[in-house]
């Protein structure tokens, strides 16, 4: 709980703040002057919030009243959240200025500082056999990016804790702007070629002493997993995977994938390999971020998702914006091969199951 007292002529006004999970709704009831002033409940997410009370300087000498709030809230925010941080992560970013990113779907909690970004990502909450093999998979990300470190454009592990919730990893910064900015959206014959650098720059490494297996045996069985404890949203879905036309659920579809297993192309794989994740700087790969999943894998996986992100975030499916321009077939021509659109097709369902 965080305490912030304010100071008046006459009065003090006492704020309390409470760090928790929502687990429902109840009735609110707004006093008076709430009502008076204009105020309304409304849940939202933490990185809005926090971006909404970031503002508190533009209301200096304009509307102080408005601007003390924003002040107040922006404050408690900082203290809350930094406060739930291991020591050792706290006392490298404490007194230092920060924005929450929202971006992407990984459900992790993003913390963008000027000069490196801290990752606050939830453990598997289950205490059986196949969770333990998952969170252990999971403190490989910390142990392939030092062994990638030198190969590839990464962000350095600056430190890494973990607690009984949640693993916190403290990365530099990639310089840069991500490959799905507007700016690269508009100007697709610029973009494109750096996605297909990226994808055979991955390709070059050698994996014989990769630290993770990433391979399809392994996405399967933790795709199962998935199915097996209710963890797949079925509304984060291409519309023809399910219903008519489709599968009937995630078990079908789980079977048919297991039944259709595609040739297996070992390389590096990025594992989510969407323009989100994806920096250029100067018409140039500046780095690669989010490589939770890489590791030894299949070529066409990467190819696969690189595709359907350059197509989804062109025909409008991904942002407001159409971008007439692109064409995603044109990535087959950068990397210089004919598109395998079965193995293609197989990867996109595959990663419904994530």
């Amino acid at each position: 709980m965080l305490q912030i007292d304010e100071y008046y002529e006459d009065c003090k006004w006492l704020n309390k703040y409470f760090l928790a999970e929502v687990t429902g709704e109840t009735d609110r009831h707004l006093t008076e002057r709430e009502i008076e002033v204009g105020m309304e409940p409304r849940w939202m997410p933490l990185g809005e919030i926090f971006q909404i009370f970031s503002t508190h300087q533009e209301y200096d000498g304009v509307d102080e009243m408005r601007r003390g709030m924003y002040y107040r809230e922006y404050t408690a925010l900082q203290e809350i959240l930094l406060s739930q941080l291991p020591e050792s992560i706290r006392e490298k970013v404490s007194g230092k200025d920060f924005r929450i990113d929202d971006l992407g779907k990984s459900g992790s909690r993003i913390f963008l500082f000027d000069d490196c970004v801290l990752k606050c990502e939830k453990l598997l909450d289950a205490s059986d056999t196949e969770a333990d093999l998952f969170r252990e998979d999971q403190d490989k990300t910390v142990e392939v990016m030092r062994w990638i470190s030198g190969k590839l454009p990464v962000p350095e592990v600056l430190a890494y804790e973990k607690d009984e919730k949640y693993r916190y990893l403290l990365m530099s910064k990639i310089p840069g702007t991500v490959a799905c900015d507007p700016y690269y959206m508009e100007h697709p014959k610029e973009m494109i070629p750096v996605l297909a650098d990226a994808l055979k720059l991955l390709w070059s490494i050698d994996i014989s002493d990769c630290p993770r297996r990433a391979d399809l045996d392994m996405l399967l069985q933790e795709a199962e997993y998935r199915v097996k404890n209710d963890l797949v949203d079925m509304s984060d879905t291409e519309p023809e995977t399910f219903g008519e036309g489709g599968f009937k659920d995630a078990e079908e579809l789980l079977s048919w994938l297991k039944e259709n297993k595609p040739s297996y192309e070992p390389v590096l794989s990025h594992g989510d390999f969407c323009l989100p994740n994806v920096f250029i700087k100067d018409g140039k790969l500046s780095g690669l971020i989010d490589l939770g999943n890489t590791g030894t894998g299949d070529k066409w996986m990467d190819i696969a998702l690189c595709y359907r992100s350059l197509k989804h975030n062109a025909d409008g499916t991904w942002g407001s914006k159409v971008y007439p321009d692109i064409r995603p077939e044109v990535l087959f021509e950068e990397l210089g091969i004919e598109p395998d659109w079965d193995k293609i097709h197989y990867y996109i369902l595959l990663d419904e199951l994530f």
